[in-house]
């Protein structure tokens, strides 16, 4: 499993969820989502955002960055930046 797939594919979720709200907070819903602890995927959190996938509003809060929509968008582009493991 790609780990940074999933964390990006959970946050699409949520964008898909809810356009006008899109934030997913990694302490509290995406680790019961994915089914790991946040120690386990904070990590994968911070480097998606800072490669600028995600976009930080507060302590652990996430949205998909205009990048993020487009690459999660294409499933090309998907498999590309985050190939099946």
């Amino acid at each position: 499993m790609n780990l940074k797939r999933a964390i990006i594919l959970a946050y699409r979720s949520a964008h898909d969820a809810s356009p006008d709200s899109p934030y997913l907070h990694a302490r509290d819903a995406l680790p019961q989502k994915l089914g790991l602890d946040y120690e386990t995927i904070a990590p994968h959190v911070k480097d998606l955002e800072q490669q600028r996938f995600l976009h930080w509003k507060a302590q652990d809060l996430y949205k998909l960055s205009p990048r993020g929509v487009r690459v999660t968008g294409d499933p090309t582009e998907l498999d590309r930046e985050f190939p099946e493991e």
